[in-house]
């Protein structure tokens, strides 16, 4: 069932101040946190590798580990940048989804993203929070005349400003750091891997982010 415009408009500046107001972002950024460790999971397998495990902090961090047959720089650094790349990608194709009327065929792909990643979750807030958005996509789908376009709205607007705010973050964080400690970041391994410098992954990145995002708004901006 389409959404009144209105409706639809709300939906998008509620979902937004969950991600720019900073309490509401510590609860948020779970659900991008997740999306961006599947990321690295997804890729890793899809490279030949196969994924030991990934944990999902309570701080809305993440770590992903894998082990490849074989080895190399380049497949490190896609690798590295899949993580922050798939959020804005995965919010795109919710409003792809929400703008096509095809909300319950998203919510179901959402359904099985979270179901693959639980199965390779190792720690325990990281299997709270697989049950959270399972829980979210089962309201959905039980009704998918309303509830489904309303989670594709949220998750779209969501993902797509939260991938853009981490990695914003990220870049404003590297230009104000003063070192000290080991920099494990997806761009400082990227950099390492191919050649370039953090900034430069960090700001493809940030590109990349805000094309979903524009493209994300249009979607849902034009839907019928």
């Amino acid at each position: 069932m389409p959404l009144d415009a209105w409706f639809t408009l709300v939906l998008v500046v509620a979902s937004a101040a969950l991600v720019v107001i900073r309490p509401a972002w510590r609860v948020a950024r779970f659900a991008v946190t997740a999306v961006h460790e599947f990321g690295h999971l997804v890729t890793a397998v899809a490279l030949g590798g196969r994924a030991a495990r990934v944990r999902l902090r309570a701080d809305t961090s993440g770590l992903t580990t894998w082990r490849t047959a074989q080895t190399g720089r380049i497949r490190s650094g896609v690798i590295a940048l899949a993580g922050p790349a798939l959020p804005p990608l995965v919010g795109a194709g919710c409003a792809w989804a929400f703008a096509t009327d095809r909300a319950a065929g998203g919510v179901l792909a959402l359904a099985v993203g979270v179901a693959l990643m639980s199965l390779v979750v190792r720690n325990l807030w990281g299997l709270v929070v697989c049950a959270a958005l399972a829980a979210l996509c089962w309201w959905a789908w039980r009704d998918d005349a309303l509830a489904a376009p309303v989670l594709m709205v949220v998750t779209a607007t969501v993902l797509c400003l939260g991938g853009l705010r981490a990695v914003a973050e990220e870049l404003a964080g590297r230009s104000t750091e003063r070192g000290g400690g080991a920099d494990t970041s997806d761009t400082r391994v990227a950099a390492d891997a191919l050649w370039l410098p953090p900034v430069v992954w960090g700001s493809t990145l940030l590109v990349w982010a805000l094309a979903c995002t524009g493209w994300a708004t249009w979607r849902i901006a034009l839907a019928p």
